[in-house]
């Protein structure tokens, strides 16, 4: 077996925290957006305790570059969306 890269790690991981906030999720009933909310600011504080706030920050702000435009999974099923009835 090969020793896999920090990537490879990295996307594993994120798997893992998917299918736990599912799972949550599922079990609680919990409003996406309460759970979302909780999620992040857990991970924003375990990151200012491992890389600094500095570092934290950096990070949030470069992510938050690469995902301001995207859109919400409602506006692109919208988009797509076949038009009912007829004008």
């Amino acid at each position: 077996m090969t020793d896999k890269t920090k990537h490879q790690l990295a996307d594993e991981a994120a798997d893992l925290v998917a299918e736990a906030l599912t799972n949550i999720q599922c079990q609680t009933g919990m409003p996406t957006e309460c759970l979302l909310a909780g999620a992040h600011a857990q991970i924003i504080a375990m990151m200012v305790m491992f890389l600094g706030g500095p570092m934290t920050a950096l990070s949030c702000e470069q992510a938050s570059a690469r995902v301001r435009r995207l859109p919400s999974k409602r506006a692109v099923s919208l988009a797509f969306a076949r038009p009912a009835g007829r004008a």
